[in-house]
């Protein structure tokens, strides 16, 4: 078990930087007016995000919390990227739903409106996502 528990948090800055990926690409999809294959880029997105929250909850509730091993002077700057992801990620789930939701009911416009705030808001999230995994894991020397 310790050994699942130790690779998840690599698998989950894999799948949320292959996400955040996904939303880049389903954005300029949309915007050459390929609807279809924008969709799948966003359903694929959605599901590997769906999956990192799945693993994320997974790996906090059978070890616990990471804590910040870096230099006295890097915790502010990492504390205020934590901030920022976790306030932001919190945001975003409500956001996702109901961007997805209005897409497919084929009410555009509102689509539109409200996916032009949530995929910003989504790209930050995972790449802030992955910058906190490498700052929990960079090897600080002693």
């Amino acid at each position: 078990m310790e050994r699942i528990l130790a690779v998840l948090p690599t698998v989950n800055a894999i799948l949320i930087s292959v996400s955040g990926l996904f939303i880049l690409w389903g954005i300029r999809l949309v915007r050459r007016g390929e609807r279809e294959k924008h969709q799948r880029a966003m359903l694929t997105a959605t599901g590997l995000t769906s999956l990192f929250l799945i693993l994320y909850v997974t790996r906090v509730s059978l070890g616990g919390l990471s804590t910040f091993a870096g230099p006295t002077w890097l915790r502010p700057v990492y504390l205020a990227i934590l901030i920022s992801h976790f306030t932001l990620a919190i945001v975003q789930t409500p956001l996702v739903v109901i961007t997805l939701w209005q897409g497919f009911r084929g009410v555009l416009p509102s689509h539109r409106r409200i996916g032009r705030v949530t995929w910003p808001i989504w790209v930050y999230v995972s790449a802030t996502g992955v910058l906190v995994y490498g700052l929990l894991r960079f090897p600080y020397p002693s």
